[in-house]
């Protein structure tokens, strides 16, 4: 294969797999819809009404089954049925910017919600007894309220031969402790396995993945032993598809994009680590936790046992500060955020953001200086490129002096060009080879910026209020000045969408290709010329930080080519314009 050919070929790969790439990621890209759900073997029953979280919870609190919890990063409530952690809202952080903006109490993420509402979702730490268990059952609470950092929780389960004192404790972000001791009051030995679980409602947006929430891991996740990432999604839970694994050391949670709860049992004692579904009156419960071994309390014994509940944000710093904790550290817990298959560069990306965040005060700021870096460390293999381009540009007159001389004969056309390649010392894939590691580049700077909750609601300068989101603007609608939502029109909407910098991206990107050797291949030049406008269109949709770094990148790049093409004396179509528009007169 000539060079020529093989410079094309790789070009085409490159592309393809660039535009796959985008393709696959952008908002519009066609999504696997879940199974069908088989019903055939489901007996028909009639579902528990379902009431609202606010009704329930202020019920309760009214009644005094309900305990108040206060702490720095969460509000909400415990209840004294089975002592569940079931209402939880986390402070902060909102269901849209809107919300945040006004810092609106009812828009704040409720995460945890009681049995019984919309939205179950709740932890329970039962001690089971054959088909007995004290999730059932109502505790007594023997401490005044509300649970604090500096104020624990303690209740009472009292039953005919044992007694259960326990504790629960909150830290200043999202992790309870709760510390049973378990006394057996009898006379005989009595059997008792403690298991924590969290169990969530199927509600269809767990199973059918709306835009905010993709491209991240959601369902079942954990470490069980020495086996990180283990997960089983939403879908398949809802399948039938379940854990049951003897570990030592780890965790279990229950997770969507930014929001996770998850049990953490002790790390020196063998556990069973289990996931699954259950179903029960019409309705399906996911489930996650672990059992520990079956106790033999002697009478008059006491056995005393700690497990830990998370309910929060997955915040990088705070998982961070859990994982390397020196009394009892959470193996692994940062990879509760998904770093996907390429975590050894996501990871990376993720500290350099967050380091040059505490360095200029602002994650936009830290975008921009990230673009430098990539930019700098990538800057051999844009050199060589750029002379490699400076040069085919030089020897452009020649190639189509030749290309007119042989066009009868294929064979010659491709000899006589690698001759001339050869002679002014032009390597065609030394254009080519650059673009690979920065597919990879994009990939992962898109992952990060699309799964981290550092990103999520985080303003840019103007009219860019969440970088996690597109660009709310619009050139359908002259951006804003027309009251319409181009993005509100059934099936094209994604695609009017297209705003002011997803079109600064295709403008850099058109800039770089007029900087550039035009293909010598007529029909792939005419392809070229379209690419800008198609990664426009592909753009809209993407988060406007990742938008935003590109078009500062492409900006760099501009400049890094045109001063070594000036240098290798190659005159662009910039400098054409320039002296077109402000050259000298010659005299009449």
């Amino acid at each position: 294969m000539e060079k020529e050919d093989t410079r094309n070929l790789i070009l085409a790969m490159v592309l393809c797999m660039g535009l796959y790439l985008a393709w696959s990621m952008s908002p519009w890209s066609p999504k696997p819809l879940p199974k069908p759900e088989a019903t055939a073997s489901q007996p028909t029953t009639i579902s528990t009404p379902i009431r609202t979280r606010d009704e329930v919870v202020t019920e309760q609190l009214a009644s005094g089954s309900r305990v108040t919890l206060d702490a720095p990063a969460i509000e909400g409530s415990i209840s004294l049925l089975g002592a569940r952690i079931d209402d939880v809202k986390l402070k902060g952080f909102y269901d849209t910017i809107e919300d945040k903006e006004a810092k609106r109490p009812a828009g704040e993420i409720k995460l945890m919600a009681p049995a019984g509402t919309e939205r179950a979702f709740y932890a329970t730490v039962a001690w089971v007894s054959g088909e007995r268990s004290t999730d059932s059952e109502t505790w007594t609470q023997t401490s005044t309220g509300p649970l604090t950092t500096t104020n624990p929780l303690t209740l009472t389960y009292l039953a005919d031969m044992v007694r259960i004192d326990r504790k629960i404790e909150i830290d200043a972000d999202y992790l309870f402790t709760v510390t049973d001791v378990v006394t057996n009051t009898g006379a005989v030995v009595i059997p008792l396995t403690q298991k924590v679980e969290l169990r969530q409602r199927l509600t269809p947006d767990l199973i059918t993945t709306p835009h905010a929430e993709q491209g991240a891991h959601r369902g079942a996740l954990g470490v069980y032993g020495t086996e990180k990432n283990q997960m089983v999604n939403y879908h398949d839970l809802n399948q039938g598809k379940a854990v049951a694994r003897n570990v030592t050391a780890g965790w279990n949670a229950l997770t969507t994009k930014y929001w996770m709860a998850a049990a953490i049992p002790p790390q020196t004692e063998e556990v069973q680590m289990q996931a699954g579904n259950e179903k029960l009156n019409g309705e399906t419960t996911f489930t996650a936790g672990y059992s520990l071994t079956a106790y033999q309390i002697q009478p008059g014994a006491s056995v005393t046992k700690v497990a830990r509940i998370f309910t929060g944000a997955k915040r990088v710093n705070v998982l961070e500060r859990y994982e390397h904790d020196k009394t009892s550290p959470i193996p692994s817990f940062t990879d509760a955020v998904d770093w996907s298959f390429m975590f050894f560069i996501t990871k990376p990306f993720f500290w350099l953001l967050k380091t040059f965040e505490g360095w200029f005060g602002a994650f936009a700021l830290a975008i921009l200086a990230l673009t430098v870096v990539v930019k700098t460390v990538f800057f051999p293999l844009q050199f060589n490129m750029y002379k490699s381009m400076s040069k085919m540009r030089l020897i452009q007159p020649e190639l189509k002096g030749i290309q007119e001389r042989f066009k009868a004969d294929p064979q010659r056309l491709r000899a006589e060009q690698a001759k001339l390649m050869q002679r002014e010392k032009v390597n065609p894939l030394a254009g080519c080879l650059p673009l690979i590691p920065t597919m990879f580049v994009f990939y992962s700077l898109f992952h990060v910026l699309n799964v981290t909750i550092e990103m999520r609601h985080t303003p840019f300068v103007g009219w860019i209020r969440d970088m996690s989101a597109g660009d709310p603007t619009s050139i359908f609608n002259l951006f804003g000045l027309i009251p319409w939502e181009p993005r509100s029109v059934p099936l094209i909407g994604g695609l009017l969408g297209i705003g002011v910098w997803p079109i600064l991206y295709g403008a850099t990107m058109f800039g770089l290709q007029s900087l550039s050797a035009p293909p010598a291949d007529k029909m792939q030049a005419s392809i070229m010329k379209w690419i800008p406008l198609v990664f426009t269109v592909l753009f809209a949709g993407f988060a406007a930080g990742l938008v935003i770094y590109y078009v500062w990148s492409n900006i760099i790049s501009m400049i890094q080519q045109y001063i070594i093409m000036r240098r290798t004396g190659v005159e662009t179509e910039v400098d054409k314009w320039i002296k077109k528009r402000f050259g000298k007169k010659k005299a009449a």
